[in-house]
């Protein structure tokens, strides 16, 4: 039998069910143990470093307590040979249990039905599992913080739809610090770390968008997160005061996108569509914000949101880095030069060397050339198949991009000049790109 057994899982969903043995010895780590019995606790395992699989006892060889991003990553295994979690998620035939949690919930007993966390296990039957509510009967977890010896202690006990009973008591100290508390939110019961926010404020309405995706503007939002959450609400409503959404008589407008799946869940005051909820919001301070909701859509979908902190305005754009790319590895350009010399055909060079003011010292300094058509400046973009010539090309380290008549190159440039104000983007859509905007040295 492997050590692991309880990475047989089952794969029906079977509504939650606590399981609540009580815990008669004593044990500091377990809630419960220092007092004896405590009718209704959970069954965690009393004896540290143990795992338990149907009352048999499993001696822990490892344990590691790391950051990871926001969470606190537990990973515990049977193993005593590996030395990191890295070590044990990187092998091929070590056994593992590992839990991400965010630091807000240590301290106190989690109902993995109600609150699934992410939570990941390996034996070397059925590799990597996940374990979720849809393969729980039962299933609770809580991870202990000792800020005397910064131990922290993962408890855990539960029941798989097949039958099989696993506990876990395991303690590690952390490598380095916990990941600060901070915002979540919280979709169809597992909570992330909310990464994002966004705000409007326009003609007496305040629009508040929440994403858990590393997006940095209101754009990427729209186009790049897995989903987003919104409400758009009279500012009347900003009071911070919770309102229920089946009894106000305030207009709101709360939605949650999923463009994974492409699904659109929406309440709107005028028609709830079978949500219930509540939320409260208000503005508290310049681009400040607190905004706690739960909702329970008339589709099925939930979602919560627990948010305190500065958002970023929808039109905020970032100033685009002066700099150029060429095979994946990026220079900063510190000097430019635009050669007006011929009326026709005009030559930019731009330079990672500060200083620069001739087309000779430019030149011994290996730069990115641009050569393009005086008429292609202040236009737009422009293309290499624009100018089948070649009298648009783009030239750096020995290569020279321009029009090919097999079809095999291609390369846009928007360029603009006023004065000695140069912005010029330009891209061959794979080897070479780059952005300036800033002065230049003029040659005429």
């Amino acid at each position: 039998m492997k050590t692991m057994t309880f990475m047989r899982l089952a794969a029906a969903a079977i509504t939650a069910a606590f399981l609540t043995v009580s815990c008669q010895e004593k044990n500091p780590s377990v809630p419960g143990g220092e007092g004896g019995e405590t009718p209704g606790a959970p069954a965690y395992p009393q004896t540290a470093m143990t795992f338990t699989v149907n009352g048999e006892e499993i001696p822990v060889g490892k344990a590691f307590a790391d950051p990871f991003n926001e969470y606190v990553l537990f990973t515990a295994t049977p193993d005593a040979s590996v030395n990191s979690y890295e070590d044990a998620v990187g092998a091929d035939d070590i056994e593992y249990l590992q839990v991400m949690l965010l630091p807000q919930y240590i301290g106190r007993d989690i109902n993995l039905i109600e609150e699934p966390q992410s939570i990941y296990c390996r034996d070397n039957e059925t590799q990597t599992s996940e374990i979720g509510p849809e393969i729980l009967t039962s299933g609770t977890a809580r991870m202990n913080f000792n800020e005397e010896t910064g131990e922290y202690t993962l408890l855990m006990a539960l029941e798989f739809t097949d039958g099989t009973k696993v506990g876990v008591n395991a303690s590690a100290v952390m490598s380095g610090e916990t990941p600060d508390e901070g915002n979540t939110i919280t979709i169809d019961g597992k909570p992330n770390p909310l990464r994002a926010a966004f705000y409007l404020e326009d003609s007496g309405q305040t629009y508040l968008y929440f994403t858990r995706s590393e997006v940095y503007t209101f754009d990427e939002m729209a186009e790049m997160a897995l989903e987003y959450f919104y409400v758009i609400l009279d500012d009347s409503a900003m009071t911070g005061e919770e309102i229920d959404i089946t009894t106000t008589d305030k207009y709101f407008w709360i939605g949650f996108t999923d463009q994974v799946n492409g699904t659109q869940s929406d309440a709107t005051s005028e028609d709830l569509a079978g949500a219930t909820g509540t939320f409260s919001a208000k503005k508290t301070g310049d681009e400040t914000y607190e905004m706690s909701a739960s909702i329970a859509f008339g589709d099925g979908k939930e979602v919560s949101v627990e948010f305190s902190g500065k958002c970023v305005s929808v039109d905020y754009q970032p100033e685009e880095p002066n700099q150029f790319t060429y095979g994946g590895y990026s220079q900063e350009i510190k000097s430019a030069l635009v050669d007006k010399s011929d009326p026709d055909i005009w030559h930019i060079y731009l330079s990672e060397v500060g200083g620069l003011e001739t087309v000779g010292e430019f030149e011994e300094m290996w730069p990115v050339h641009i050569t393009a058509p005086a008429e292609g400046f202040n236009i737009g973009g422009i293309g290499f198949s624009t100018y089948k010539d070649g009298s648009l090309k783009f030239e750096y380290e020995g290569e020279t991009w321009q029009w090919a008549d097999d079809g095999s190159m291609t390369g846009t440039l928007e360029a603009y000049l006023e004065g000695d104000m140069l912005e010029v983007d330009f891209t061959t859509y794979g080897d070479l790109s780059g952005h300036y905007s800033g002065t230049a040295v003029i040659v005429e």
